[in-house]
């Protein structure tokens, strides 16, 4: 059921083995029902469950199937490398079960129509979260069976909690900025959204790699702040790319036949009015000549068609040279944790498994 397919090109085939076995123990008490909603959460596109079609010449491809846990997996190997793997697949499990919870109910929150919510409605979708959190937390425990101390078992689980309330807060921010206007918001608040959001994933996945290998307190600092780096700059390159997806491929801005289908297509944190940093900046850019841009992406869209040659050019021009700024500041953030890289290797170089997995 597990199996990997293109395993001879994949070099994370024995890593990922190793998690779905550990997966299958967790998971075999579950009510068949449960079992295949959960089983179906799993598969959804990077999580551990995901097939892929493997080419030697995609490095995402190859990477792209369960990279939570084997970010933590693969961590905890470097920093011990004889630590035993069901202790450490444990514990990347448990942050594989915590991303995908989060993410299944990001999926409803932002109203995304996604294949899970599709085909198992929203009501299966939210328990199905609130089985994975326990889940998280169930492997965690379970280490008390492997004879891991309490106190170490303790240390991750307070370590889940606190991402757990970071992670729920810049959710809530994210939300509840939806009605405020995009002029009015600032990069700073962008980068902080990040930071909760994508950063705080990064940041627990590279701790509890860290924390369960018995790293010190200060090398658990600097595996926790290289992985909220990271995170903030794949936010960010993230945010850039669907929107520039939007302007170049959906057909937005002088082709107006394409409007109906651009705002029928696009993702629901542009079309929600989500301030992601190059629309916020993109804005500030708007105001200088049309004054405070109000309007949320699908709006802007729909007014499209009204606007003039010229309008339409000011509009468009603000969309770039936000996306390209915003991916500037992506730039600095992926540097910086390149930095934090450096920092971390001249202690002990990471190994060639950890360097494709992240990336940097």
């Amino acid at each position: 059921m597990y199996e990997d397919r293109g395993s001879s090109v994949n070099p994370f085939t024995a890593h990922q083995q190793i998690l779905r076995e550990r997966l299958h123990f967790f998971l075999c008490t579950l009510h068949p029902e449960v079992y295949a909603d959960v089983v179906r959460a799993f598969e959804d596109e990077l999580k551990i469950l995901h097939q892929v079609n493997q080419d030697i010449h995609a490095l995402q491809n190859v990477r792209s199937s369960g990279i939570w846990s084997l970010l933590t997996l693969l961590v905890a190997q470097h920093v011990a490398p004889e630590i035993d793997l069901t202790y450490a697949s444990s514990v990347a499990l448990a942050v594989e079960s915590f991303v995908t919870a989060i993410d299944l109910l990001d999926d409803i929150e932002d109203e995304d129509q996604t294949e899970i919510v599709r085909e198992l409605g929203t009501a299966r979708v939210v328990n199905t979260a609130a089985i994975l959190f326990t889940l998280a937390q169930q492997a965690l425990l379970s280490l008390s069976e492997l004879g891991i101390s309490p106190t170490t078992i303790l240390r991750l689980l307070q370590t889940l909690q606190e991402s757990s309330f970071v992670v729920s807060t810049g959710q809530h921010l994210d939300i509840v900025v939806e009605n405020r206007s995009a002029h009015e918001f600032t990069r700073e608040e962008c980068i902080e959204i990040a930071a909760t959001k994508s950063g705080a994933l990064l940041r627990l996945a590279c701790l509890m790699g860290a924390q369960c290998a018995g790293a010190s307190d200060e090398l658990c600092a600097k595996y926790a702040e290289f992985g909220v780096l990271l995170g903030i700059a794949a936010q960010l390159d993230n945010d850039c790319n669907d929107l520039y997806y939007l302007l170049h491929s959906q057909g937005w801005a002088l082709w107006s036949e394409k409007i109906e289908k651009s705002t029928q297509t696009m993702k629901s944190d542009l079309a929600r009015g989500k301030k992601t940093l190059p629309i916020v900046l993109a804005a500030a850019e708007i105001a200088k000549t049309q004054g405070a841009w109000s309007m949320n992406m699908q709006d802007a869209i729909q007014q499209a068609a009204t606007l003039s040659d010229t309008e339409n050019e000011v509009y468009v021009r603000a969309f770039r040279e936000g996306i390209i700024t915003a991916w500037g500041i992506c730039l600095l953030y992926r540097e910086r944790a390149s930095e934090r890289l450096q920092e971390l290797e001249a202690q002990k170089p990471f190994t060639p498994l950890l360097h494709l997995l992240v990336g940097v």
